[in-house]
């Protein structure tokens, strides 16, 4: 059990790690757009292009993360084959948990850490969409 802890917990930091460095790419994009236009007020266009951007940096975050643990698991030998880890990640850290796959008993406790990983990024990640597209809105979108 305390191998479990200490090794979800690694892997947390890491994914953490994965998310903030994906959150401070997000951040420089937007500040770099914002430099580009800081002597005109851009339009509808370059909003939906620097939001759909920051949901792509998103997604991939998330992805990120999730290979992250299937990684894990694969190399534990928890599971036989890289796409049954893959699914058991997705699952798991999207909090779905369908049951349809399930851990053993000796690294059941890391399952537990993929879902708190998960709530934990989308979380972040709501936070970061909301926060750059109220930005975005604040300055990309005229005011009537």
């Amino acid at each position: 059990m305390i191998t479990e802890l200490i090794i979800g917990s690694l892997t947390i930091l890491a994914s953490t790690a994965v998310m903030i460095a994906f959150v401070l790419i997000a951040i420089r994009l937007v500040r770099k757009a914002e430099a580009n236009y800081a002597d005109r007020r851009p339009g509808i266009w370059q909003f939906f292009r620097l939001a759909s951007a920051t949901v792509v940096l998103v997604l991939m975050a998330n992805t990120v993360c999730v290979w992250l643990w299937a990684t894990l698991f694969y190399i534990l030998e928890v599971f036989p084959t890289f796409e049954e880890a893959v699914y058991f990640s997705m699952v798991s850290f999207t909090t779905v948990g369908y049951g349809d796959v399930v851990v053993e008993p000796g690294w059941r406790i890391l399952s537990g850490f993929v879902s708190v990983n998960g709530l934990l990024a989308f979380g972040v990640f709501t936070a970061v969409l909301i926060e750059i597209i109220r930005g975005l809105s604040d300055r990309y979108i005229p005011r009537r």
